[in-house]
């Protein structure tokens, strides 16, 4: 499990909100009340320190700036196609800390 992540994005009013539990798999349990968790007001774009900092803080260092950029490309693309839930479990990292979807 240490190489498989959860994260979900979904909107509120007035915010989107990105979930993030170091621990994916069949196995993550309650996420709602376990993950790590950014509000992001409506007409502001995330940054990487931003998201590393709120979320990626039970990652391993070496993982965390290609996570932060995964995580960002994901929310634009969430933003971009007018998603309003999406769910990633697991979220895994090869070896080369390439990241790969594996359920949507």
């Amino acid at each position: 499990q240490e190489e498989e992540f959860y994260i979900c994005l979904h909107s509120e009013r007035y915010h989107d909100e990105i979930l993030f539990y170091h621990e994916g798999g069949v196995d993550v349990g309650d996420v709602d009340a376990k993950a790590e968790r950014v509000q992001i007001s409506t007409g502001v774009e995330p940054t990487e320190a931003l998201v590393t900092e709120k979320l990626l803080g039970k990652v391993p260092a070496a993982k965390q700036a290609n996570l932060a950029s995964f995580v960002l490309s994901l929310y634009k693309f969430y933003k971009d196609l007018h998603f309003a839930y999406l769910e990633i479990n697991p979220l895994v990292m090869l070896e080369d800390n390439t990241v790969v979807p594996l359920d949507m």
